[in-house]
């Protein structure tokens, strides 16, 4: 059996700054990778995704963008670069095409059923981020069997779709960002609406994300939510694609687009939609509304020079608020000529695979402090909110990776085994 002092899972942004992390604090280690590097930026992307966070908030331990667009927003393919170059910075041992299948406990430290075969470590770093399975709702099985379905997971761009009108459910950030696309492609567009809220691309001059960094709302910390449900609600209308954008529900409207409520059954080929439209419309609005409130307060509080909004510096995306349009409770697949249902219902998190007691919670999450789990040996990097808000996003990880890297080399030193150190 392969044994190793420590390893980490996953080759993303967090397993790659843990390996960072480490790797300066000159503890040996292994990286394994089902994939390649940023596979789940490679894979589970469409072709002309883009970062919803400025340029500059690109910054990893050790790496940060350099580029002459601070401001612009990176496509996904030049985010694979990034990460690569990142790797190559440090020599990460990264060992790609490595699925790990399933992690004991042992007596002293843990086992890793791997496609390599079996591992084992002291310390175990999970930094498989927060989802790993795409979410498809149980209607789906429901649907006329000919009928093409694609989560958003495996949309590229709308010319790989059959041909037809596309009936994309689920309003967050993704499912308005392909709908936009495909509307824009020359496709008719139905798209099934739920909450979600709106954020401004630009408000008062400013990004509307680096308000929230300004604010202190991206080092927000998990006791300070209201429910630990909401570690898992889906990010707000907004894209990057273009030079960035507000992504606004009423413009969608406006331009030709069918908006429509929850999807909440089908039978024989119709499908049958809540009388809810107007509510997520209203929504996404007041959280619009809200935040620039909430912009507005801090700029007085702290007494900063800014313009006040305008349509100059402001990108509202569309009307503030406006009727909800026509709509429909009901839609016959084949008279709307229905092609493709496209799933952005979002993912659903998996760590089954941790078989290891009291790592997970009654929901099967995995519990923590700051990444450190209750389990000796056991850590986690990239989780959303694992220590704040900004801890699952690019931005955030590093500040997480250099603490759980602290945390591990005094573990590993204290076991007094000169062989766990480089060097």
């Amino acid at each position: 059996m392969q044994r190793h002092p420590v390893i980490i899972i996953g080759a993303g942004q967090g397993g790659l700054a843990g390996s960072h992390e480490l790797r300066r604090q000159g503890i040996e280690h292994i990286v394994l990778e089902r994939g390649r590097i940023g596979e789940a930026w490679r894979s589970a992307r469409w072709d002309s995704f883009c970062l919803v966070t400025p340029n500059w908030m690109t910054q990893l331990p050790g790496k940060t963008y350099q580029g002459a667009e601070p401001d612009g927003f990176m496509p996904g393919r030049e985010f694979v670069a990034f990460l690569e170059d990142y790797a190559r910075s440090f020599d990460a041992p990264v060992h790609c095409g490595v699925q790990v299948r399933r992690v004991q406990r042992t007596d002293d430290g843990f086992v890793l059923d791997t496609s390599q075969g079996p591992m084992a470590s002291a310390h175990v770093i999970v930094a498989t981020a927060t989802y790993q399975q795409p979410a498809v709702p149980a209607i789906a099985r429901e649907l006329p069997p000919g009928l093409a379905q694609v989560h958003a997971a495996d949309y590229r761009h709308p010319a790989a779709l059959p041909p037809g009108a596309v009936l994309v459910v689920g309003s967050g950030q993704s499912g308005c960002q392909i709908a936009e696309e495909l509307h824009r492609s020359g496709r008719q567009v139905v798209l099934s609406t739920g909450r979600a809220g709106r954020l401004p691309r630009r408000y008062r001059g400013v990004d509307g994300i680096v308000w929230q960094h300004r604010m202190g709302l991206l080092d927000r910390t998990p006791d300070m939510l209201e429910s630990p449900a909401l570690r898992f609600r889906g990010d707000p209308h907004l894209t990057g694609e273009g030079g960035g954008r507000t992504l606004n529900l009423h413009r969608l409207a406006q331009d030709g687009m069918q908006l429509v409520g929850h999807l909440i059954g089908a039978r024989d080929g119709v499908l049958a939609f809540g009388d809810d439209l107007a509510d997520n419309l209203k929504f996404a609005d007041d959280y619009f509304a809200d935040f620039c409130a909430r912009v507005d307060a801090f700029v007085a509080a702290q007494g900063l020079d800014v313009p006040p909004a305008s349509a100059v510096n402001t990108d509202y995306g569309g009307p503030l608020r406006a009727a909800p349009p026509p709509t429909l409770l009901e839609l016959d697949l084949a008279r709307a000529g229905i092609g493709c249902v496209m799933w952005a219902t979002g993912f659903r998190f998996d760590f089954s695979w941790i078989d290891v007691p009291d790592s997970l919670d009654a929901q099967g999450y995995p519990r923590q402090q700051r990444g450190v789990s209750p389990v000796a040996g056991l850590y986690y990097l990239g989780l959303n909110w694992l220590s704040k808000r900004k801890s699952g996003i690019i931005f955030g990880v590093s500040e997480d990776a250099r603490h759980l890297g602290e945390v591990i080399a005094r573990g590993v030193r204290s076991s007094a085994t000169p062989q766990l150190e480089l060097g």
